[in-house]
């Protein structure tokens, strides 16, 4: 349990661990995942300076402050739970400790043995197109001829708090992705992770029959492990392909955000119709004059999405509307007079789709910049 310097959120976090790994099965340890927070902030202690000592000492004099609390409290009315207690202390104690030295010392040696600029280094060629030959030497990595390029979109970022809990957060989903990803391929994964966003080139063996198969179960896993909604868009490509595979996964991964799609891992080809239509060009911007008239009602972008999705059901549209069905035909004939495509029209229905979905995509990049 830190305390001395630590945050006060952190002890607490180790506390709340300590009581569940009690109500839990007594042979259960805490696992990595368990523990992500701890870990992640012991990363960053490391980043920080301070020597691994300080964070051994936080560690057993919160726990020695805890068990005279116990201690007091119990006395020696209950001989036989105390000893329990004590040894189920000593046990999570051992866990926790050596699960943050490990993401201590992994940090810290990344930091001094400038590993991590080294791996940007091959990273960097890798997506620019340039030879990586010489940064993979530098670096002692093996490359592949083929990579899984994924475009990772983390629903929403931690709010800050007054602390270093955001930042810890920040580092413990970094931690999550980076061991995942690695846990699932025999291959060093390559990967600038951000939040919400990050970028990752997953090795994929030479002669693979299973196509990355592991590298996409990674993925799954990563989407169950992580406390947030996970978007990918994922290209598996040869290497020499990975700087337009970087641009297409990004380009994938923007279009089921913005449209709205569930949590998940897309292909271009889950995507086709749409990635097509947000091509730049000078269509995009009539068709986002077609719908400007939604910013003044906002009543019709909602009717016409409900239309659609109802495969332009009227009275399925006026019962998740609540409204009457002659409203609802009362409310596309004026979106169509002012935006000048009827949507009733089943040959004008494709351009209400493609309007939707470059007002969709444009919205999102707006939030993006901002």
């Amino acid at each position: 349990m830190s305390c001395g310097s630590a945050h006060p959120w952190i002890v607490g976090y180790n506390l709340d661990l300590f009581i569940r790994s009690l109500e839990g099965p007594a042979d259960r340890p805490v696992t990595e995942d368990d523990a992500a927070d701890l870990v992640a902030s012991a990363a960053r202690r490391a980043g920080e300076g301070p020597p691994v000592e300080n964070l051994m000492r936080d560690y057993q004099v919160g726990f020695n402050v805890v068990w005279q609390a116990v201690l007091e409290e119990v006395g020696q009315a209950d001989a036989a739970g105390l000893l329990r207690l004590t040894a189920h202390t000593h046990a999570h104690l051992l866990a926790v400790t050596t699960l943050v030295l490990r993401g201590y010392h992994h940090e810290s040696a990344r930091l001094s043995i400038g590993e991590r600029d080294a791996r940007y280094a091959v990273y960097a060629a890798l997506v620019a197109g340039d030879d990586p030959a010489t940064a993979a030497a530098w670096a002692g990595l093996t490359l592949a001829e083929h990579y899984l390029v994924l475009s990772l979109h983390l629903a929403g970022s931690p709010a800050t708090d007054g602390d270093d809990r955001p930042l810890v957060t920040r580092h413990r989903r970094a931690n999550t992705i980076q061991r995942v990803l690695a846990e699932h391929t025999d291959g060093d994964v390559l990967a600038v992770i951000g939040d919400p966003t990050a970028t990752a080139l997953v090795p994929v063996r030479a002669g693979a029959a299973d196509g990355g198969v592991d590298a996409f179960r990674g993925l799954q896993h990563l989407i169950d492990v992580l406390d947030v909604d996970l978007h990918v868009g994922a290209a598996l490509v040869a290497a020499a392909d990975i700087p337009a595979a970087v641009a297409q996964s990004a380009d994938v991964c923007e279009i089921a955000v913005a449209t709205r799609r569930p949590p998940g891992v897309y292909h271009l080809e889950d995507v086709l119709v749409e990635y097509q239509l947000t091509r730049p060009g000078p269509a995009l911007q009539l068709l986002l004059d077609r719908l400007a008239p939604f910013d003044r009602h906002p009543d019709w972008e909602e009717t016409l999405r409900v239309y659609l999705r109802h495969r332009c059901d009227r009275r399925l549209t006026a019962a998740e509307l609540h409204l009457h069905p002659n409203s609802v035909d009362y409310r596309l004939s004026r979106l169509a007079d002012a935006c000048g495509f009827d949507a009733t029209d089943p040959a004008q229905r494709a351009v209400a789709h493609t309007a939707l979905c470059v007002r969709d995509v444009t919205a999102h990049r707006a939030r993006q910049q901002s």
